[in-house]
């Protein structure tokens, strides 16, 4: 399945490469194979209903193939994603539940975090949700006003500018307002990519 996470990082390289060379076949099947897989592997059950969302998926691409409509699905793909993040990251700030960032945290530290690290990381999933909803209305504006050619430079790769700056400038300041328990960014990335939520 980490794999899979892989191949969704670089379906925006992918989609912008598509975009920039004329070239969106490949980037809508592309994505079509990146969500056949995740439905392999998902957990869908009785079997024949994940049959069913697999021919949806193949029919639905082709059809959108064979109408030339390839820039409707590539640019929508970020907003549905972006959608995605913001509720999966709002549900967890909700009460009972334990925030997204957190549950990463207890991960890439290997053990439970105190009330400090707690009220911390649940801040920074904040920050996070602002970030995801900063890049929603960034690529809805882009999607409205630009050419596909300019808003795939906004959003394929200018969204990948605000997460790593996120990434960075938390990881930077974790390790130095929580001293003892500083790792390198190796092993950051590492720990990060094993990380199963709980919810």
């Amino acid at each position: 399945m980490g794999k899979i996470v892989v191949w969704a990082v670089l379906y925006p390289i992918v989609a912008h490469i598509g975009i920039q060379t004329s070239n969106t076949h490949l980037s809508v099947a592309y994505l079509m194979v990146l969500i056949l897989f995740f439905i392999y592997f998902s957990k869908i059950k009785p079997l024949i209903i994940k049959y069913f969302f697999a021919v949806a998926v193949a029919g639905f691409t082709f059809w959108i193939i064979f109408l030339n409509k390839e820039y409707i699905l590539i640019q929508s793909t970020p907003i549905v994603a972006l959608l995605v993040l913001i509720y999966t990251f709002s549900k967890s700030l909700t009460f009972g539940k334990i925030p997204i960032i957190t549950q990463f945290a207890e991960c890439v530290d290997e053990k439970p975090l105190n009330f400090d690290k707690k009220k911390y990381t649940r801040m920074v999933t904040i920050i996070w949700l602002l970030g995801f909803i900063y890049m929603f209305i960034q690529g809805i504006i882009a999607s409205i006003w630009l050419p596909v050619e300019v808003w795939s430079w906004v959003v394929n790769t200018g969204n990948y500018v605000v997460i790593i700056f996120i990434m960075l400038g938390e990881f930077l300041y974790r390790n130095i307002k929580f001293k003892n328990d500083k790792i390198s960014f190796k092993v950051f990335i590492i720990r990060l990519f094993h990380c199963r939520l709980s919810n």
